[in-house]
């Protein structure tokens, strides 16, 4: 993901294949997800170690085969809460869940789930995405369908659940918040600034910005820049000292003790390699 994609919309080489399938590996000191959404359901198996999925103010812990599922357009971001932590992501179109009667974005799914039958199709998945027998696409849609069909009749939250989540107004004006610190990352934008884009006071802010997106809004801006900052030096054209400039920092200091705080080194190092 292109963590500076707060809204991903998901691209697929084959439009009669609306599904993403991926082993991600996360290690504790190359971790930095920033909240994100997306309209498809997302759904994450884990096959090593532990994580912790924040997700609309609800955090969610997932060992070894269990699974999280991350519901159409909840803010959220996963880390791991040991050194090295392995899960399959599964991600499916919402239009594929459409054509057989489910609408994602009016319906909320168990958000941590260790049925093994889910298990068991979540596995048929991965074997045939991976060995490409003949006929492999056919066969994962027609698994994934029985998958979301298990899901709608087994795993939806009742409404009595439903009444104690976040009301939808606070993730909505955190969304707006985040696309206007995506647009202005690169100057020197204020908390205040952010608060009053967001339509409240500084204050309010900081507490419902920490609370649905786990992290404080100064950490998420910095975080934002070091990611693009990283991107520029990649790109071999650009020195540390522009790079800084260029991703809003106005301190060279400054930005080079946070680069390592959450890049995990110094950005001149970077440029080195």
């Amino acid at each position: 993901m292109n963590s500076s994609n707060f809204y991903e919309p998901h691209t697929h080489k084959d439009p009669s294949f609306p599904i993403i399938f991926h082993l991600d590996t996360m290690i504790k000191s190359q971790s930095q997800f920033l909240p994100h959404w997306h309209e498809n359901i997302e759904i994450l198996y884990v096959i090593k170690g532990t994580i912790s999925v924040l997700s609309d103010a609800s955090s969610i812990t997932a060992n070894k085969d269990e699974i999280i599922i991350i519901n159409s357009n909840n803010v959220h971001y996963i880390q791991t809460l040991e050194e090295e932590s392995k899960y399959y992501c599964l991600i499916i179109d919402r239009k594929f869940c459409e054509e057989i009667g489910i609408d994602t974005e009016e319906i909320v799914f168990q958000r941590l789930i260790k049925d093994r039958m889910v298990r068991d199709k979540f596995n048929v998945i991965k074997e045939e995405f991976f060995s490409q027998k003949a006929l492999y696409k056919a066969k994962i849609k027609s698994v994934i369908m029985d998958l979301v069909i298990c899901l709608y009749r087994e795993h939806i939250l009742s409404e009595s659940a439903l009444s104690n989540k976040p009301e939808t107004n606070k993730i909505e004006m955190i969304k707006k918040a985040i696309r206007y610190i995506q647009s202005n990352y690169d100057k020197n934008i204020s908390i205040a600034q952010i608060a009053e884009e967001a339509g409240v006071s500084k204050y309010y802010f900081c507490r419902i910005f920490k609370e649905i997106t786990g992290y404080t809004t100064i950490c998420f801006i910095n975080i934002l820049r070091c990611t693009n900052a990283k991107k520029l030096l990649l790109s071999g054209k650009y020195s540390v000292e522009e790079a800084a400039f260029a991703c809003g920092f106005d301190n060279l200091s400054y930005f080079s003790k946070t680069y390592k705080k959450h890049m995990g080194c110094l950005p001149s190092s970077l440029k080195k390699r």
